[in-house]
Parts: structure tokens; C-alpha cells; sequence
């Protein structure tokens, strides 16, 4: 058990210099319609109440799984989603911000992951977010932290492509047409 507590430790720090310290986010939620603001509230906090529970439950639920493939998987995913979250953040630069807004100069960014998918930080997301449970051998956090992970960011980006569509016009409207939400040629 201490060598998935330390891997859930190290799992964590990664994602908490990715998501804080490495590329200072901007927050404009402020700024999103109402409905956006609610879905982004709800993305931040029921996922970090959700990797809470998923720990303080690695005791009773948590442990090694069919030999550790099962931890292996989690931990691929876990790295899939840190290293994917940066990658799309750092190909927006300025860009990328909190909340869903229409930026001075904003444009159409088709680089990088986002030359194959419109929402690579979403899906980095749920990279990570079924990791997490899985790194640790924990099923419930399957329940309490991807499943509602999963939802919430799916819905997500449904609202913000529709956003995008609305704001920034024809130039998102034929990206859309060329490139998958989540996953190519499927969603």
C-alpha cells in the first residue's frame, strides 16, 4: 500500500505544477454566460472533491489490481493526461484561459492537439480523472471522480463549442467541420 500512496502523491504534485504553477491560468469565468460559469464552477470543484474522496477511500477500496496492470494503466493515463493538458495549454498561450470568452486578436488556434481534436484539455482531463482511481486500484473512484468527471467535461464542451461557433463565427464553424470534439472520427 505505501507504494500507491507515494505514486498517489506523485500523481497529484504532477497535476497540481502542471494545472497551477507551470502556466498561470487566467481566470475569466466572470466573464462566461451563466450557464458556462455554473458547468466551469462545477468542473473545477466536483473533480477535486472527487480525488479527495477517491484518496481518503484508498484504504478500504484501494490496492494493488491484477498484478498492478490495472495501476499501470492508471498511471499511463494519469501522465497521457498531465502531458496532454500541457501540450494544449501551451499551444493556446494567451489563448488559454478559464471560462469561455472571446479574447482582443482571439483566433482559431489548429496546432499542435488541436489540429485533430477541439478540446484536447478536456479530454486531458478525463485522461487524468480516470487515472487517478485506476493508479490506485480504487473501483469506487471510478464512481465519485470519473464518472461525474467524464459528464460534466463532455457537457462542457458541447456548451463551449457552441460558444466558440457563436463568437468567433465562420473560422470556428469550419474547424468544426474538420476535427473531433474528444475523439477522432468518433465524437
Amino acid at each position: 500500500m505505501s507504494n500507491l500512496v507515494i505514486l498517489l502523491l506523485l500523481a497529484s504534485a504532477a497535476f497540481v505544477l502542471e494545472e497551477f504553477i507551470l502556466i498561470k491560468p487566467v481566470f475569466t469565468i466572470t466573464q462566461s454566460d451563466l450557464l458556462s460559469k455554473r458547468l466551469e464552477t462545477v468542473a473545477f470543484w466536483l473533480p477535486a472533491f472527487g480525488m479527495v474522496a477517491t484518496a481518503a477511500t484508498m484504504g478500504i477500496f484501494g490496492g494493488i489490481r491484477f498484478a498492478g496492470l490495472i495501476n499501470g494503466v492508471g498511471l499511463i493515463f494519469c501522465a497521457i493526461g498531465i502531458t496532454l493538458r500541457y501540450w494544449a495549454r501551451r499551444t493556446l498561450g494567451r489563448f488559454f484561459t478559464i471560462g469561455v470568452v472571446k479574447q482582443a486578436g482571439h483566433q482559431v488556434i489548429q496546432e499542435g492537439p488541436y489540429r485533430l481534436i477541439r478540446h484536447p484539455a478536456y479530454l486531458a482531463f478525463m485522461f487524468f480523472y480516470t487515472g487517478f482511481p485506476l493508479l490506485i486500484g480504487n473501483w469506487v473512484g471510478l464512481l465519485i471522480l470519473t464518472l461525474p468527471a467524464v459528464f460534466i467535461f463532455a457537457w462542457l464542451t458541447l456548451v463551449e463549442d457552441k460558444r466558440l461557433a457563436e463568437e468567433l463565427g465562420k473560422e470556428y464553424q469550419e474547424y468544426q467541420r474538420h476535427s473531433a470534439r474528444l475523439i477522432p472520427n468518433i465524437w
